[in-house]
């Protein structure tokens, strides 16, 4: 009888993961894909992210929480460090930090030497990325009250990613001007799927490739409907179609990597068959010929890839062959950022302040119709707004996630696992050296849970 209850109590947990988790994500698909500060989805976001608080208070577990510190503890941490930076400091201790001394030459001029400032040059900035937090902050609370699973999580980020997919060729196919970009400011004619980026929807939809990989091969080792097992390979492809079609050259590279990771991952995981191919003839073939089952999907894949390359239909790779792809405002920016870096290493410009401090740096030859809203480098973005403590905070982070991965890799059983999850934070990792990814609400909510996800598989292969 308890067997029973236990049983009925799991399922109506994951039920309401599902849902709450579900509407929360389709919230942030439809308000929450622009990095800009003044996109007008933000307000419903912000606003509807706290009431997602509420759910998150109701099922409040200190149980999960406690499982769930680390995590608890780096997001609080990144709050406070941006919530310290608001706070009014004395004239001779702000008149002293490195950086100032334009603000304190006109404070001098009008006679305004005995204001006191905030740590941040720009508080109002710095205001609005503390409230971003809310999503986020919102989006971990309510996977962790509601005890998600990391399977639950991750199918949630693979439904994104096909939404993404398909909205994104429906975009290319109804043309420039077509109602289902979302956002005014976008890459119109491109697939932007549900962010406004197109750089931001090819690098989602390589994570989301090895998502749908590492979903599709615990399908087949896990009990459930075989009818499962086909949608995973069909939503991979889905999505490789809408990357190769996409004008991302780092969305091009990053769907180029998920495939062999994918396929790194299929070759260590355990067998299918393993206790129940005798009455299966296809696993059993499978069992037999282990080989050609990953070396001929790997084959079409890389025929599809050339024959989109061959046909001229691949615009990324075209731009990525170009004889001035890499000399473009990304790598100018680079000395620029290394000033910037060198004055503000030590306690930062402030959280969201980039765009106002580089005009202060911007050399004359990078004058130009366009402007520079963000570094292109979101690693020295964080440090030059965050100083020596957001370095700190993201050392700490990026040392948890080794361990984890490290941990698990250590296990016959879960290589395959730290295959997938290496390769999803080396593409998010890479893809923030030369864009900015996680400045969208969108991009910020998939990484904490997937980090979550990461917690669940850590502690599950751990238990075992």
């Amino acid at each position: 009888m308890n067997a029973v209850q236990k049983q009925m109590g799991a399922c109506s947990s994951a039920s309401k993961a599902w849902i709450f988790l579900g509407a929360f994500a389709l919230l942030v698909v439809f308000t929450g894909g622009a990095s800009r500060f003044d996109a007008i989805q933000i307000v419903p976001l912000r606003s509807l992210s706290c009431l997602m608080l509420i759910p998150a208070i109701y099922y409040f577990s200190l149980k999960e929480m406690r499982r769930e510190w680390v995590l608890l503890a780096l997001l609080g941490a990144l709050a406070l460090l941006t919530a310290v930076q608001l706070v009014p400091l004395p004239p001779s201790i702000w008149r002293a930090l490195p950086g100032r001394e334009v603000i304190v030459g006109l404070d001098e001029a009008l006679g305004m030497e005995d204001v006191w400032r905030p740590l941040t040059m720009t508080p109002m900035r710095t205001w609005n990325a503390l409230g971003a937090l809310v999503v986020p902050v919102a989006g971990l609370l309510l996977a962790i009250s509601l005890a998600a699973s990391a399977r639950v999580l991750l199918h949630v980020v693979a439904g994104l990613g096909v939404l993404n997919a398909l909205l994104g060729l429906m975009q290319v196919a109804s043309g420039r001007f077509s109602p289902l970009y979302l956002y005014e400011v976008t890459n119109r004619g491109g697939v932007v799927g549900i962010f406004a980026n197109e750089n931001h929807s090819g690098i989602f939809a390589a994570c989301c490739m090895l998502v749908v990989a590492h979903l599709g091969i615990r399908s087949w080792t896990d009990r459930g409907h075989k009818w499962m097992r086909l949608i995973y390979p069909a939503a991979f492809v889905l999505i490789l179609l809408a990357a190769l079609v996409g004008g991302s050259r780092a969305g091009f590279a990053a769907a180029l990597g998920a495939v062999f990771v994918s396929f790194g991952m299929f070759a260590l995981a355990p067998s299918f068959g393993k206790g129940r191919s005798a009455g299966d003839p296809i696993r059993a073939w499978m069992d037999r010929h282990p080989a050609v089952t990953i070396v001929l999907p790997l084959i079409a894949v890389l025929m599809t890839v050339f024959s989109f390359v061959a046909l001229g239909r691949s615009s990324a790779f075209v731009d990525l062959l170009a004889r001035d792809s890499f000399a473009d405002l990304r790598w100018e920016l680079w000395p620029v950022l290394a000033d910037m870096l060198s004055t503000f290493w030590l306690v930062g410009s402030g959280f969201g302040s980039f765009e106002q401090v580089y005009r202060v740096y911007e050399p004359a030859e990078l004058l130009m119709p366009r402007y520079v809203n963000q570094a292109h480098n979101d690693w020295l973005q964080l440090l030059i707004e965050g100083g020596i403590l957001s370095g700190a905070l993201l050392v700490a982070t990026l040392l948890w996630v080794a361990k984890s991965i490290w941990k698990l890799a250590r296990v016959n059983s879960g290589r395959a696992t730290a295959l997938f999850w290496f390769g999803l934070f080396a593409i998010i990792g890479g893809a923030s050296l030369v864009d900015y990814p996680l400045r969208t609400p969108l991009f910020q909510i998939v990484c904490v849970w997937l980090l979550l996800a990461l917690s669940r598989d850590y502690r599950g292969h751990k238990a075992t």
